[in-house]
């Protein structure tokens, strides 16, 4: 055990601290010779973590950072290969591996349960981070980062991973906006400019300022290091002195310099599609510097505040905006992570020509709230359930303390201030006590020093206005080029066209650490379902280690309602627990059960049973999250919001689904690959055609007409939701669960339900899609999307098969989509219903991604014939089957299985499917990747240009 001042490899022991609250002790220790920090929550986890970051402060907005984040993981001096990240995703059980760009540093965090696992993640991230292949190789920059193309007919064009990637971050209208409110709020200082990058700006970054750029930050005196979990100390500490020993200290770091508050004003314009009506379609957001990272508790204040007073559409802030009429939704968040949080208030879709009175409203409305005394009882329930959450992490906790530490300790602060809560929340009890709420409400919102405002405004040009500009860029350059620069540009291609077609020699990949197959286990992780029977329903017990707390649900099946219903049913989920009940207003129900328990969510799910694909089970699913000695109140909240919900409130129910037509607008644009997902599987199973009409096309058109035709259909609509309320009992009931550390009676929570009627267990749906479909979105990019199901050719399900899309991802999509073609993402899964599904993300040509399926078979064949090993992808594969996962989420994937009727002696069966794939079984399959080629249905999704170069499709209204 390591105690203050001790020695260990290099470094000193600064501080060692015990913490009830982590589970373990902080040690902050310092390499002596380089002076890098490092902290290691030592707290006996058996998910261990690496993390370095480094203090990157943008100069502009090339995204340069963004393409070192990429960059320094393709090939390392140790590891000559051409992307270890890639062959770790092939060959690790890391229960997370990737890198992250912020406004002012860049993270590279890696973790595994398995100590050996462990070491070589850290040793390949240490060797990518201090020795990258990237200084003499510029193939890299081109790749990741941006080069020109030329065309048969002379016509150039930018490629690049990252280009695309932020071609497809800046369509959506509210990303934009966020960008731009940082430019204004921070005009002086390097938060002032896109660390993502700018597509506009992006290449203007030339290989040797790249270079530079990376000597300069990527230096061990400018990394902080974190350790989190059982971490093999002495295997650790003897990797890390490896690498840091090789340089000296250096005094030349960062300096974040500090924004003083400005007030500005300003203007910019989004893309609308041409078939949108630009009426009330403008959006304003505004932003101000609330505080520096040293004011822990006053920014958890912050957050209490906003829970409580602006969240909400019924919270007095929000209610003030939604009931003048001045825009569909608010929406505000308080950005932690740099040195100087701020807040930014997004209200979207504004009535045109008021935008200018929402200011004035909040200013007055906050004032009053301020003068009149802010309800204490309010801001005590909502630190309850803020409370609640920080119990209760979700997975991984691991990175998101990695996160959390960096808000205080990059800054020079105690890295334990953002980790631990207790003594903050004892504060904000006192300032509820003593009313210091009421001068935090006038500072954040009265006050008006250093206040940002933007306008964005709707062009229905704006997206043919950028490809021509960027169009005149390229011609520009074209112009001005000699016959040698163009020569220079063929070769420059050529050759880099050459390094991402030429294979790594087994000798390089030979070198990079692998674990053993034999260190998979042949036992899948198992959370037990012990089964009873209450009231006549089937009533689950998965135990968990829930640290007092119970997680419940209830289950009702919808078997009685038709996919154009359900379309419309699925919506109950947005309004349960928003509007008025039997006994509260919309307000006091929102404050109750945040007082009284930790979560409560409702919506509409689908259940299925295994190798059933006629029929499913659509369900109204409630699930509560409450502490056990608050049981009796869940039992009476769960039954109040669940049977007395008013689901006639019209104009409530009006603001919510217009909020969610919104959501649906930019969920297109942000991910449409989950929409072409929905589009491509529709028809080829009743649980598909059931998830299309409730996350889908289907709920996409039912919503935007029911938000455009609402006066003339809301009737029907509460009618069918009132309907489906009054049915709900314990004879539709599919099931419910508990998961805790203990067995918790429900049975009173069921006794209050009504009797009802039984409804089919199960029923037939039935989805008509075309085969080919596109959905035009107003975005530079798009995403392609094929899907296929092998009952249509009476294959059975094979887990093997899931071992060769992980092949077919890592080893060809990669470099056929993603590193040739420059999408963004790319992947394809196998389900275990037997549906095959590839996509792309931010993808500059899906219909060149969409040709590359049809060459999957030969690829297997000619991998079968390389002689690469097949263990690494058995390994991978199994470790992606068990994820780290909360209680909670532990609870509903058992709930799932159960009703699936899968066992555990089934998902033995599938793991050693897995782990007996051979040359033989993967060549056997070649049939299926051909037949997935031919006859896979296909969607698009992405803009005009793009889908035009796509043949046969049916564009989607």
């Amino acid at each position: 055990m390591l105690n203050q001042g001790d020695t260990l490899h290099g470094f000193t022991v600064t501080r060692v601290r015990e913490s009830a609250e982590l589970g373990g002790r902080i040690v902050e220790m310092t390499y002596d010779k380089t002076g890098t920090e490092l902290v290691w929550l030592d707290n006996g986890a058996e998910n261990k973590l690496f993390a370095i970051a480094f203090k990157t402060l943008p100069e502009n907005s090339t995204g340069v950072f963004h393409i070192l984040e990429h960059s320094v993981l393709c090939g390392s001096q140790k590891y000559h290969v051409r992307e270890p990240f890639v062959e770790l995703l092939k060959s690790s059980m890391n229960t997370f591996l990737n890198a992250m760009t912020f406004p002012d540093k860049t993270m590279y965090p890696v973790s595994s349960r398995n100590p050996r696992d462990f070491l070589n993640l850290t040793e390949v991230y240490l060797d990518a981070v201090f020795a990258p292949d990237i200084l003499h190789n510029p193939n890299i920059f081109c790749q990741e980062g941006w080069h020109i193309e030329q065309d048969a007919d002379g016509t150039l064009s930018y490629k690049g991973v990252v280009f695309n990637e932020m071609k497809g971050a800046l369509s959506s209208a509210d990303d934009l906006a966020a960008e731009r409110i940082m430019e204004m709020l921070f005009p002086d200082t390097a938060y002032g400019f896109n660390s993502g990058g700018d597509p506009a700006v992006i290449p203007s970054l030339t290989y040797e300022q790249f270079k530079e750029t990376y000597h300069r930050f990527y230096h061990p005196s400018n990394a902080r290091i974190y350790l989190d979990g059982a971490v093999p100390v002495e295997e650790t500490f003897t990797l890390l002195e490896e690498y840091l020993s090789r340089s000296e200290r250096s005094d030349a770091l960062p300096v974040l310099q500090m924004q003083e508050p400005v007030s500005s004003v300003d203007t910019l314009y989004y893309d609308l599609p041409a078939d949108e009506s630009p009426e009330n379609r403008s959006n304003l957001t505004v932003g101000r510097i609330i505080g520096s990272w040293q004011d822990r508790t006053k920014l958890l204040a912050v957050s209490v505040m906003l829970d409580a007073f602006a969240l909400s559409n019924e919270t007095p802030l929000k209610r003030a905006v939604l009931s003048a009429g001045l825009a569909q939704e608010m929406e505000i968040s308080v950005e932690e992570c740099l040195a100087q949080p701020y807040i930014q208030i997004h209200l979207k879709n504004t009535a045109d020509g008021r935008a200018d009175e929402i200011l004035p409203l909040l200013r007055k409305t906050a004032a009053e709230l301020a003068a009149n005394g802010l309800d204490k009882a309010a801001l005590e329930a909502s630190a309850n359930r803020i409370e609640f959450r920080l119990m209760e992490p979700e997975e991984p906790q691991a990175v998101e303390r990695c996160i959390n530490i960096m808000n205080s300790w990059l800054y020079g602060g105690d890295p334990m201030m953002y980790l631990v809560y207790e003594e903050a929340f004892a504060e904000i009890r006192r300032m509820i006590a003593d009313g210091r709420f009421d001068d935090l409400m006038r500072e954040i919102f009265v006050d008006e020093t250093g206040t940002a405002v933007l306008y964005s405004l709707p062009s229905h040009t704006r997206g043919e206005e950028l490809r021509q500009e960027e169009a005149a860029r390229l011609a520009a350059i074209r112009s001005a080029w000699t016959e040698a620069d163009l020569a220079e540009n063929t070769a420059m291609n050529e050759r880099l066209t050459k390094w991402q077609q030429t294979p790594d020699s087994p000798e390089e990949l030979a070198k990079l650490p692998q674990l053993p197959v034999s260190a998979v286990s042949d036992r899948p992780s198992w959370t037990e379902t012990v089964l009873q029977e209450a009231d006549g329903v089937k009533l689950l017990y998965h135990p968990a280690h829930c640290r007092g707390i119970v997680h419940i649900a209830l289950s009702f099946a919808l078997t009685d309602y038709s996919l154009e219903e359900l379309s419309l049913l699925t919506h109950a989920g947005s309004l349960y627990g928003k509007l008025k009940t039997e006994h509260y207003s919309a307000l006091e129900l929102q404050r109750e059960l945040k007082s009284k328990l930790g979560r409560l969510e409702t919506s509409v799910e689908l259940g299925a049973r295994k190798k059933q694909t006629e029929t499913c089970t659509p369900m109204l699913t409630m699930r509560c999250s409450v502490l056990r000695d608050k049981l009796p109140e869940a039992f009476r909240l769960m039954r109040e919001v669940l049977l007395t919900t008013d689901f006639g409130e019209k104009e409530k129910i009006r603001e919510i689904i217009t909020q969610k037509n919104e959501n649906y607008r930019q969920l297109s644009i942000t991910a449409g690959h989950t929409l072409g997902v929905s589009c491509v599987m529709a028809n080829y199973s009743a649980q598909y055609a059931v998830r299309a009409a409730l996350g889908g096309y289907p709920v996409i058109r039912a919503v935007q007409d029911l938000v455009g035709n609402f006066d003339e259909k809301f009737d029907a609509f509460s009618a069918l939701l009132k309907k489906m309320q009054a049915s709900l009992g314990r004879k539709r009931m599919a099931y419910a669960s508990v998961t805790a550390q203990e067995p918790a009676d429900i049975t009173p929570l069921l006794a209050s339900l009504p009797e009802g009627e039984s409804v089919p267990a199960e029923r037939h749906y039935e989805a008509d899609m075309p085969k080919k479909t596109g959905y035009q979105i107003p975005a530079q990019i798009g995403f392609a999307v094929q899907g296929w199901h092998t009952v249509q050719k009476n294959i059975p399900y094979d887990a093997g098969r899931r071992v060769a899309s992980k092949i077919i991802s890592l080893s060809y999509l990669w470099n056929q989509v993603r590193v040739q073609g420059g999408a963004y993402g790319t992947g394809l899964s196998v389900m275990p219903d037997s549906s095959i599904i590839t996509f792309s993300y931010r993808d500059p040509s899906p219909a060149r991604s969409l040709a590359v399926n049809g060459g999957i078979s030969e690829f297997i064949r000619q991998f079968c014939e390389s002689g690469e090993p097949i263990d690494k992808y058995i390994i991978s594969t199994v470790s992606d089957e068990e994820p780290l996962r909360s209680p909670r989420e532990e609870g509903i994937l058992a709930d799932a299985f159960w009703f699936a009727g899968k066992t555990r002696e089934e998902l033995v069966q599938e793991r050693r499917q897995m782990l007996s794939v051979t040359r033989e079984s993967l060549l056997a399959d070649c049939a299926v990747w051909d037949a997935f080629a031919e006859n896979g249905a296909v969607c698009v999704v992405a803009s005009g240009n793009l889908l035009a170069d796509c043949e046969g499709l049916t564009i989607l209204e």
